[in-house]
């Protein structure tokens, strides 16, 4: 299986995660799959930029109700929050597990709270 995008040393050291530098994130056919039926139009605009939110994201985080990485961009010219989740095994694997629209309201509500940092 081939990483769709990395985690960079700045994301690790923010979060304060268990990971080495550039560690790999993975996608499986079942998430791909996943975001395509339940989040067709984030599917369709922006699962082709996967690799630009995780690497360049404009917010990260730590999900409050599973601890998955929350990479989060905004695309400004929508004024659309795009979210991946990104889950980290017990072996420090991680897979990218959805990838969907966050709401103004929620995404703003996170950074506010600091549950979501600027990069």
């Amino acid at each position: 299986m081939k990483p769709v995008a990395h985690i960079s040393e700045k994301i690790i050291n923010i979060l304060n995660l268990p990971l080495a530098p550039n560690t790999p994130v993975y996608i499986g056919e079942t998430n791909i799959e996943h975001i395509k039926n339940r989040h067709p139009y984030e599917y369709k605009r922006y699962f082709p930029h996967i690799d630009e939110i995780i690497n360049e994201p404009d917010y990260v985080g730590l999900s409050p109700k599973d601890s998955s990485i929350m990479f989060v961009k905004l695309y400004e010219v929508r004024g659309e929050y795009i979210r991946v989740a990104v889950k980290i095994t017990q072996k420090s694997t991680c897979f990218a597990k959805t990838l969907h629209m966050l709401s103004s309201c929620n995404a703003e509500r996170y950074i506010d709270k600091g549950t979501l940092k600027k990069i």
